[in-house]
């Protein structure tokens, strides 16, 4: 039976999440401070916010894993948005398998509620929870060489999995440009912080799941994660 190892490589993780927090943090001051500088807009009780994750994009464009995922939130007071994800991921860990290669693919959505505070005109602090689930399938080559024993080269496929998670989700969004009207003055973006809490996941006899699309690495059931987004606000 070949020997599989989980790949656990976070540093290159945490060199992204820290240089973008420092980006977008830093706009978005730029952006605070210059909103002082008008009236506050009138609030509106009802809105809808349609989002994209460019982080997600830009890893699919530099070829490293294949992510897209698209959001929807729905003011419907001042402080409280339903919030709905839906994302497709085919994520391929390097190193999951020491003598191979792993692909997981999969659809997953998540809902939830969060709480939005005004910071500054518009300029929003929110936090709140999600429920998630991720329908995937997942696959892998085995390959071990030897000069005296016969080589082995095992395939193999898997489908029908489901698993189901928590999240914590702390979200920090701004206008992109400061305007009090026109198509630009409704663009924001933001960053959005996630602690995943793993509550189901499968469990097969042979080889393990070493990635969930949605959740990420399953080196651990407690996982953070960090999402860019940019966003289009529609005002009621």
């Amino acid at each position: 039976m070949p020997i599989l190892y989980p790949a656990i490589a976070m540093k290159p993780f945490i060199r992204y999440i820290v240089s973008s927090l420092l980006f977008v943090l830093a706009f978005q001051n730029a952006s605070a401070q210059d909103s002082l500088q008008v009236e506050k807009p009138n609030e509106r009780s009802f809105s809808i916010l349609l989002a994209t994750d460019y982080g997600k994009l830009a890893t699919t464009a530099a070829k490293l894993d294949t992510r897209y995922e698209f959001n929807i939130g729905i003011q419907f007071t001042q402080h409280i948005r339903l919030i709905a994800d839906y994302g497709y991921a085919q994520l391929a860990p390097s190193n999951a398998i020491e003598n191979g290669n792993y692909t997981s693919t999969g659809n997953y959505y998540r809902a939830g509620l969060e709480y939005i505070i005004n910071i500054v005109p518009k300029t929003y602090l929110s936090f709140g929870g999600m429920y998630a689930n991720s329908t995937f399938t997942d696959e892998g080559t085995i390959e071990i060489k030897s000069e005296i024993w016969p080589s082995l080269n095992e395939n193999f496929v898997r489908d029908g999995f489901s698993a189901n998670w928590a999240e914590f989700v702390l979200t920090s969004e701004t206008t992109i440009f400061n305007r009090d009207k026109g198509f630009v003055s409704n663009l924001y973006w933001g960053i959005k912080f996630r602690l995943r809490f793993m509550i189901e996941k499968p469990t097969p006899e042979q080889f393990d799941i070493y990635a969930i699309p949605g959740f990420g690495r399953t080196f651990n059931n407690i996982v953070p994660a960090v999402n860019l987004f940019v966003a289009y606000k529609m005002n009621w």
